[in-house]
């Protein structure tokens, strides 16, 4: 098959990397800090994060349930330093009018550590992805001045727009921000019961990388150099809504501009909303790419959703569409029945507006086991 489609499609499917769950805004958790030591959120859980996965996100579980291993290490490891991981294994079907592909595999097996010390924090992950040699895909040194405000230097992803870590959606995959392309960043945040401000100078990455999964991306710098600032405001502990920049390159490509809103609103307890819409200009060229999910949740820990996406990416001014844009809808469930497993299920169409030729239909079942 040919390789471009497939690497194409490996980015198309990934889900969430590190148990970002922007949805949680529902349950009054307006910050990602509550249950992250992350300030953007993902990696490795706090305490109270744990806790929550057992009483908010998950069916059943029982005290203790959502601890490290099962709280195996409870009264044997330090408080300052929280230990975690993940594992994933992915069943992905695609179809469209070419060629019909299957595939099993293992997805990602990592573990990571944060040790604090002082008002310092030290994070490390390391783990295979997709069967790649063994690397690091998020480490960093932070700085926290305050409760509310932190300085974090290091390898991560830039925050901008909805923190997920969804690659695959057209916010994230289409803008250039997919699976492996975290850089070295210095980035400043302040987080309070009514804001949250960051504001990121991006440096690239030094790794010198020839071709990734059989595809030419030419030499080190094929990631973002720039600056970002994403800034929100939160309503009533349910609602978030802000607006993010971007002003970048990468290596070989002219300079861009990306600026759009975002929300995240729960409606309730049982029923939230995501959505972002971002405009891109590069050059003479601009591009529309939008997002849009509304979940709802019958069971503690059972949600059920529904997506629209959209990613037209090279418009010019004078003379119309340049290449062809894309719109996908889709089904999903997200299953959490207890701490540590969670289960997702989705299924999208996906249309090329300019070639009735292009739909393709996909499928996938991932399981996914965190320490």
């Amino acid at each position: 098959m040919n390789k471009t489609i497939l690497t194409a499609l490996f980015l198309f499917c990934v889900p969430q990397w590190a148990m970002a769950y922007p949805g949680m805004i529902r349950n009054g958790y307006v910050n990602c800090t509550a249950c992250h030591v992350a300030p953007s959120g993902g990696g490795v859980l706090t305490p109270y994060g744990r806790g929550m996965a057992g009483e908010v996100l998950s069916s059943w579980s029982k005290e203790g349930e959502g601890d490290f291993l099962w709280g195996s290490f409870a009264n044997k490891l330090p408080e300052t330093l929280l230990l975690g991981g993940d594992t994933r294994i992915l069943g992905s079907y695609y179809d469209n009018p070419q060629y019909k592909e299957k595939r099993l595999f293992l997805m990602q097996t990592d573990v990571e550590g944060a040790y604090k010390f002082g008002n310092f924090t030290a994070d490390l992950e390391v783990g295979y992805v997709d069967g790649d040699d063994l690397q690091t895909l998020r480490h960093y040194l932070m700085y926290n001045f305050s409760e509310q405000d932190a300085l974090r230097f290091g390898k991560f992803r830039n925050n901008y727009g909805i923190n997920t870590d969804e690659h695959e959606l057209t916010i994230k995959n289409n803008l250039g921000w997919n699976d492996e392309t975290e850089t070295y960043n210095l980035e400043y945040s302040r987080l309070t019961g009514g804001y949250g401000i960051f504001a990121t100078a991006l440096f690239g990455a030094p790794e010198g990388v020839d071709t990734k999964r059989g595809l030419s991306i030419g030499r080190t710098g094929y990631v973002d150099h720039g600056g970002s600032v994403r800034a929100s405001a939160y309503i009533a502990d349910k609602y978030e809504i802000g607006v993010s920049g971007f002003y970048g390159k990468k290596l070989g490509a002219d300079w861009r501009t990306t600026t759009g809103p975002f929300v995240v609103l729960g409606f309730t307890k049982r029923l939230y909303y995501m959505g972002e819409l971002d405009f891109q200009n590069q050059t003479s060229r601009w591009g529309v790419f939008d997002f849009q999910r509304i979940a709802y949740e019958p069971l503690q820990g059972l949600q059920l959703f529904l997506s629209q996406e959209l990613a037209q990416p090279n418009q010019t001014l004078n003379s119309g569409m340049t290449n062809a844009r894309l719109s996908r809808y889709g089904v999903g469930t997200m299953f959490f029945p207890r701490p540590h497993f969670e289960i997702d299920a989705r299924w999208q169409l996906q249309e090329d507006l300019y070639s009735e030729t292009s739909y393709h239909s996909f499928a996938w079942l991932m399981l996914h086991y965190y320490l």
